[in-house]
């Protein structure tokens, strides 16, 4: 739109503006052109799927709370010998050893842990220490060539001030979730700038079409006076003058009118390229547009001020995570088990040995110049994001306040246009009666008639200018989803 404002203006002296248009089956709808952009619009789509990995990608932290499950099996074979070893030592292991072990972290900062394990060992001995192993009465000095050993516990930690009640991990997701929730803002801000260009788009194609109507209808109406010009003059009841100006007009027009044609072809393209469609493709009857009595009111939050307040939350959330992260720990923890070990490998497990552990521990980073510095460096991050909200909002305000001042100046200069287009046109009807009864020149109609064509343009123009700024009003309030 804004090359036509620009280039109208210059290029049509004998310009047009709106023409009804009458709508049919097969004429496409703002409404249903969004439609189209929404489906077919490679960065929507793109966009779409971003925004479902976005939400998807806060709820990583949250994995701290589920439970996790570990475990492990190996067999080791060992022939070796170690020096030193006394004759009665084994000149082979065999060992298959087993452990799993579940563990959960709860809200209130509680790691409670259920660990299994186990081994099967074999032990061989020289042949001369095996005999030595046959007699009952030396026997009891050899281990046993087989045994069995498993152990149960059930493990309780409690922290007491770093990470109580799971203040770190909430930290942790706390900041995914700004993070997330700012990514998602920002990029459904971009996804409606896609709308909001489509919109443009719509209106740009809408008001080109409307001026080629206009200026066929001149066209063809500059061609009819040239022609009964050129018969008059071949009466001898008409100035070479005349023919002159006749023909000038028509090349005018005819000018205005290629110029009207290669704009259509770009806005055609770009028409397509919102809706995801091949450059050339064939558009369809569009409907006229018309100028809004009122701009929508400011409502809600602007979705780039939700994602400057969301990163804030994300500075928040990293300062408390730097805070718990340098925090020292101070947990009580217990651990309840028993474990046994028998030659018999279906020993029952009601013969596990209790082993209870119940203790206090504490751990301290020293080093607190670099915690100094890097609770700063967070704090920082902190102001910045609170300055950015705060300059987020003030930017908000003046684009409003610009765009209900562009509105109110489009909107008083449309009423002036559709008043003086009012003005001209029974101008040029009255200079027409004139001119059939002899009393003014070819020149003076095809000059009124022009007036009435620009007149025309400047509403057409307006009101295309109107509806944009509309257009602009629905994507600060984000009235059109993309998904």
């Amino acid at each position: 739109m804004g090359t036509l404002v620009k280039k109208f203006p210059i290029l049509l002296p004998l310009s047009a503006g709106l023409l009804a248009v009458s709508l049919h089956a097969g004429t496409l709808s703002l409404d249903g052109y969004l439609a189209q952009v929404r489906q077919g619009n490679a960065a929507l789509r793109g966009g779409r799927a971003e925004d479902a990995a976005l939400a998807l990608e806060a709820k990583r932290p949250l994995a701290a709370f589920s439970p996790q499950m570990a475990g492990q099996v190996q067999e080791q074979n060992d022939e070796e010998v170690p020096v030193g070893a006394s004759e009665l030592s084994p000149n082979d292991t065999e060992t298959l050893s087993w452990d799993t072990n579940l563990n959960k972290l709860f809200s209130s900062g509680t790691q409670v842990g259920l660990d299994y394990s186990g081994d099967h060992s074999r032990f061989a001995y020289p042949s001369q220490v095996a005999a030595f192993a046959s007699n009952p009465v030396y026997a009891g000095f050899l281990p046993e060539l087989d045994t069995y050993g498993q152990q149960l516990s059930l493990s309780v930690c409690q922290p007491l001030w770093r990470n109580f009640m799971a203040s770190e991990v909430d930290a942790a997701v706390a900041k995914a979730s700004a993070d997330s929730d700012a990514s998602r803002a920002a990029n459904l801000y971009q996804a409606q700038a896609v709308l909001y260009q489509a919109r443009q788009a719509y209106i740009e194609l809408v008001t080109v079409r409307q001026v080629a109507d206009i200026l066929d209808a001149s066209l063809a109406r500059n061609q009819k006076i040239l022609d009964w010009t050129k018969a008059k003059y071949n009466d001898n009841l008409a100035d070479k003058v005349d023919v002159l100006e006749g023909e000038a007009s028509l090349s005018q027009v005819a000018l205005n009118l290629a110029q009207n044609r290669e704009d259509e072809s770009k806005a055609v393209v770009v028409f397509n390229t919102w809706r995801g469609s091949p450059p050339d493709a064939p558009v369809e009857d569009l409907e006229p547009v018309e100028a809004p009595e009122e701009l929508p009111a400011p409502r809600g939050d602007r979705r780039d001020l939700e994602a400057a307040e969301a990163a804030l939350r994300s500075s928040d959330a990293a300062v408390a995570g730097v805070t718990q992260s340098f925090t020292p720990d101070i947990s009580v923890f217990a651990t309840v088990g028993g474990a046994q070990r028998n030659p018999a490998e279906t020993a029952s497990m009601g013969q596990l040995q209790p082993d209870t552990v119940v203790g206090l521990k504490f751990t301290a980073n020293l080093d607190d110049t670099l915690y100094q510095e890097v609770l700063s460096g967070a704090r920082q991050a902190q102001g910045y994001g609170q300055a950015e909200v705060e300059d987020k909002r003030l930017e908000i305000a003046k684009d409003w306040a610009q765009l209900q001042d562009s509105f109110a100046g489009v909107k008083e200069r449309l009423a002036l246009a559709r008043q003086l287009e009012t003005l001209q046109k029974e101008k040029a009807d009255r200079e027409k009666e004139r001119y059939e009864d002899g009393r003014t020149t070819n020149f003076q109609v095809l000059r009124f008639q022009d007036d009435y064509n620009l007149s025309r343009v400047q509403t057409l123009q307006l009101t295309a200018q109107a509806k944009e700024l509309e257009a602009q009003a629905r994507y600060y309030n984000g009235d059109d989803q993309p998904w």
